[in-house]
């Protein structure tokens, strides 16, 4: 399947698979955007979920489990849906947009926080030296390990104060689609601030509209605390991302670009789609903050 091939499939199928914006509504952001689209690495990706979705018995025991775990657990236990965001080649280009040696073979050390079951930190790999990953899921840390990653487990926001984290500092720090999923997401992109080398990338994927909600067990509640997002928009979103969390965290926004969130298939889908926004942020300084 060739991006031509993938585009057409997902068009008879109902994905939108949407990159582009509104560029005049992005004016307030102050920040470039990067324009992808479906390239070979994505379209293999959606081939490849296409053919291996699981099928009626896995999806079953997923449903059968959700009276005692969370979704996200259960994805760790029986290793479903794999997730995709950008490919390998994407990842680079759009990382390179905040560096001055472009043709450097290595970003450095990689932090991905929140990295699920590494699918996404797979792709991510190859641009770095090191990579070290956390997970709050003990299921998925268990993969991560097995995926050869250096994986920490707990919420970073504690981590940084109790663990080995606490005297680490990383060139590049993740968090992709996270901070629509915990409970404290200012006081994660505090932390993640905290652990960045300066003029250290924080990366993040979120997923707009903003619809936050936190795994308890088999149920779901909202989080502790919110992001100041309250625009359905995309655009207006983002804005506000920038301009209410980001900005004051010493944080210079490099890029902005527009993914689909990918997702494996099962027995009643053979994709699922989310909408992301990707920001590329460069720390600027030290920053003292109360968490």
């Amino acid at each position: 399947m060739n991006p031509i091939e993938a585009r057409k499939w997902a068009q008879e199928r109902k994905l939108r698979l949407e990159y582009g914006v509104q560029l005049e509504r992005l004016q307030d952001a102050n920040a470039p955007f990067l324009q992808f689209d479906i390239d070979q690495g994505t379209a293999d990706y959606i081939a490849q979920s296409a053919e291996l979705r699981h099928g009626s018995v896995k999806s079953w025991l997923h449903r059968c489990l959700r009276t005692f775990l969370s979704d996200f657990d259960i994805n760790g236990i029986l290793g479903t849906y794999p997730m995709h965001i950008l490919s390998e080649a994407q990842w680079r280009t759009f990382l390179n947009e905040a560096r001055e040696e472009k043709d450097s073979a290595s970003l450095g050390s990689l932090l991905d926080v929140g990295a699920g079951r590494g699918d996404v930190t797979s792709q991510l790999a190859p641009l770095f030296s090191e990579v070290s990953a956390s997970e709050t899921s003990s299921a998925m840390v268990k993969r991560l390990k097995k995926r050869g990653f250096k994986a920490y487990e707990g919420d970073l926001v504690e981590l940084i104060e109790t663990s080995e984290l606490k005297q680490e500092r990383f060139d590049v720090i993740s968090l992709l689609n996270v901070l629509d999923r915990c409970d404290r997401p200012l006081s994660l992109l505090g932390s993640a601030r905290r652990l960045l080398k300066p003029n250290g990338l924080l990366l993040i994927a979120l997923v707009l509209p903003y619809s936050p909600f936190v795994y308890d067990g088999p149920q779901t509640r909202p989080p502790k605390e919110r992001l100041p997002i309250y625009q359905k928009g995309f655009e207006a979103s983002t804005v506000e991302l920038l301009n209410l969390a980001l900005r004051g965290l010493s944080l210079e926004i490099m890029s902005l670009s527009r993914a689909p969130y990918l997702s494996g298939g099962d027995a009643d889908n053979e994709l699922y789609e989310l909408d992301d926004l990707l920001v590329l942020a460069k720390a600027h300084g030290e920053v003292s903050l109360i968490l």
